[in-house]
């Protein structure tokens, strides 16, 4: 019985203008990640950003929009995915669905690579208070979480955010963005 090939999935979550589109535009523009390898791109929400197809290296990525969370079946994916004729799969996915969806939906060789969480730092707190099980959905499994537009100094929401995060987390890495781009973890 032959072994079925292992499909690697980037997934990126967050919630609106949290920096997923931008993020994922400039990873696919990249040749050391997009060196040609055909790529199905599920886009699970819309933003104010769009993606630039035409930018990308390689130019082998399929875009899909996923309209709705209840697309998301086996079925779905792994005919997406033979459409595309993809060797991997990045997802844009919608912060207001819970992971478990595409999680227990996803077909069995489907295999998370890397998970990546993006947070606009401005309304982090808001969001942690008021939607606190769909932040804590997608804390929990993140390897990365990116606080971008991190207002610069700002040491009480740095600690604020790092209690927060390591509270559901403790094994993500944490990146504190500026909006001139300064990183610091």
């Amino acid at each position: 019985m032959a072994e079925q090939r292992q499909i690697p999935v980037y997934l990126f979550t967050g919630f609106l203008e949290a920096g997923k589109t931008k993020f994922i535009q400039e990873t696919l523009e990249d040749k050391r990640f997009n060196n040609g390898e055909p790529t199905l791109l599920l886009v699970c929400e819309e933003g104010i950003e769009e993606f630039e197809p035409e930018e990308f290296s390689g130019h082998r990525v399929k875009l899909k929009a996923v309209e709705e969370e209840s697309e998301l079946t086996p079925e779905n994916l792994a005919a997406w995915l033979e459409a595309a004729g993809a060797e991997r799969v990045l997802v844009e996915y919608n912060g207001m669905w819970t992971l478990d969806t595409l999680y227990t939906n996803m077909p069995k060789e489907w295999i998370v690579a890397q998970e990546f969480l993006f947070i606009d730092a401005r309304t982090f707190l808001n969001y942690n208070n008021n939607m606190r099980q769909l932040m804590v959905d997608k804390l929990q499994s993140c390897e990365l979480a990116v606080l971008n537009r991190f207002p610069e100094g700002d040491e009480d929401l740095k600690m604020q955010a790092h209690k927060i995060i390591r509270a559901i987390n403790r094994r993500c890495d944490i990146a504190f963005e500026t909006p001139d781009g300064k990183i610091s973890y």
